[in-house]
């Protein structure tokens, strides 16, 4: 079997992120991280002296993990996914070649329509169960369900056939080539078939992972403890974890201070910027800046319908305040959902829109949309959507719309945002900007071309996002990401504030703190020192 490192792109598959990123000619910038440490500059990782062995990491988080939604990217499982749970492959953070785990290699036929993976032997789950490739099958066919919501959906989607040729070797057959197979590689969650419904009500969970899941209680916090027959050699290092759920992001950093907590995942930037004169912690940037901020419209209410309306907020919203004041300068501005690492990011395009009252009053006088009133919806479990939806409510006012802040709960806020049914205008945070762009416009809900949280509905858009999807040659890639943002940016029906990252927020006595390119939480290797 040829080692995967190889295999990646074979000559008529679509292209690896590296040749797609030459196809399309972006002209990314870093992200500005000011008074933060970079993974860039750290490898991906948080690495310092010799590891110790032993102990348990105290984590804090502002809500609540979420089992039913563990397939779709719901920030608050970020502490579980990597931690129980494992993938086929894991991207190598600098050069985003797939590197193996539980797939050890992998063979792709020459014409992108199958790929064969062997998978590892003597990988169990916590309960005992060898994992076998009927795992792999099944993880993919539970992607598929109607009932299961997953951005990634559409490429399990084109897996039109699986052959189980042997325990550990397993062939998925393509309805055609897909640009992200790899992208579904790296955030399919290998589960236990067996407790599949136990683990989507949160009574049982578990997975092949580091850590096994010793106590949840919903809505306080979740304990871990080492797997000691997990397949890694010398790992996990921790003996436990224990992850609380801390509401307020001021409380999450005073039990950093006194102690209480090694590590605040995604705290307010504010917050975590009190911290950075303190010799004793550190801020952590994700190298993945896989976090976008926006606010969206939905289409079918009014005065929303209008696009010039859309393009109006697009011009009112002042994305450098809140790239200031909300998010500690943690970003970049921008009018496209891509980071700025992506291939189909374009500087000129991502710098469209910016804050110009008098044009953006121009299009709402154009659309006859003076005084007209507008809900602008966000989660109220996270302080960061609720600062940026009180600037939003500002700068609308001053445009004037009659624009009025209104908090949903965690779990009413993305059920609405999955049917599609949020009454207005919608702040959130999106992420999928930062691997092959076929994963967003294919798969993310605020941008599936099928069927998205805005309601918008385009069959341009749906063929200019299958091109990219489908691309083999270069110039048919260029092409499509190029007229996707012309498409994006004229019709506005998300319009993007900030390219952002997550945070971890770190007592430096932490060290070997890793994550994955979805910015799941990888604690293989970290300590306590």
């Amino acid at each position: 079997m040829p080692s995967s490192s190889n295999l990646r792109t074979p000559e008529r598959l679509a292209m690896s992120r590296r040749r797609l990123l030459a196809a399309i000619g972006a002209g990314g910038a870093l992200l500005a991280v000011p008074a933060c440490r970079s993974a860039a500059d750290e490898g991906a990782t948080t690495s310092g002296t010799a590891a110790a062995k032993g102990g348990t990491l105290k984590i804090a988080q502002t809500a609540d993990i979420a089992p039913a939604t563990l397939f779709g990217q719901n920030n608050p499982n970020f502490t579980v996914a990597r931690t129980v749970f494992n993938t086929l492959t894991e991207y190598d953070h600098k050069t985003l070649e797939p590197k193996p785990s539980l797939a050890e290699s992998w063979t792709e036929a020459k014409d992108g329509r199958s790929i064969t993976l062997k998978l590892r032997e003597g990988v169990t789950f916590h309960s005992g169960r060898a994992f076998t490739s009927a795992d792999v099958a099944f993880a993919i066919e539970n992607l598929k369900k109607d009932t299961t919501a997953s951005q990634l959906k559409h490429v399990a989607l084109a897996i039109e056939k699986i052959d189980e040729t042997d325990a550990h070797t397993i062939t998925l057959h393509l309805a055609h080539p897909v640009s992200n197979l790899f992208d579904l590689f790296e955030i399919l969650l290998i589960v236990d078939k067996e407790s599949i419904d136990e683990l989507l009500k949160g009574t049982k969970i578990i997975g092949t992972g580091p850590f096994e899941v010793a106590d949840y209680t919903p809505g306080t916090g979740f304990e871990l403890k080492r797997n000691d027959a997990y397949w890694k050699k010398g790992a996990p290092l921790l003996d436990a974890i224990e992850v609380s759920v801390v509401s307020q992001s001021a409380s999450m950093v005073s039990g950093l201070r006194s102690g209480g907590t090694h590590l605040l995942v995604d705290v307010a930037p504010l917050d975590a910027a009190s911290v950075k004169n303190d010799a004793r912690f550190e801020v952590t940037v994700s190298d993945a800046h896989d976090s976008g901020f926006y606010v969206a419209s939905n289409v079918k209410v009014k005065p929303l319908d209008d696009k010039r309306v859309r393009q109006a907020v697009a011009w009112a919203v002042d994305r450098e305040r809140i790239l200031s004041q909300v998010l500690g300068s943690i970003g970049t501005v921008t009018s496209l959902p891509w980071a700025t690492s992506s291939p189909a990011y374009d500087r000129t395009k991502a710098a469209h829109y910016g804050r110009d009252l008098k044009k953006a009053k121009a299009l709402i006088e154009a659309a006859g949309a003076q005084g007209e009133s507008v809900k602008v919806v966000y989660n109220a479990g996270l302080a960061t959507n609720a600062k940026i939806a009180e600037i939003v409510q500002y700068d609308l006012t001053e445009l004037g719309l009659d624009a009025k802040a209104e908090p949903l709960q965690a779990a009413d806020f993305l059920a609405q945002l999955q049917a599609g049914e949020l009454p207005g205008l919608f702040i959130n945070g999106h992420g999928f900007g930062q691997l092959h762009p076929a994963t967003l416009v294919k798969g993310a809900f605020p941008f599936n071309a099928e069927k998205n949280a805005s309601n918008f509905d385009s069959d341009a858009y749906r063929t200019l996002a299958d091109q990219l999807w489908k691309a083999t040659e270069e110039a048919e890639a260029k092409q499509a990401a190029d007229a996707l943002n012309d498409l994006l940016l004229e019709e506005q029906f998300v319009s993007d504030l900030v390219a952002s990252s997550h945070t971890y927020t770190r007592s430096k006595k932490v060290q070997g703190l890793n994550w994955t390119m979805y910015d799941y939480l990888d604690l293989d290797q970290t300590s306590i020192g």
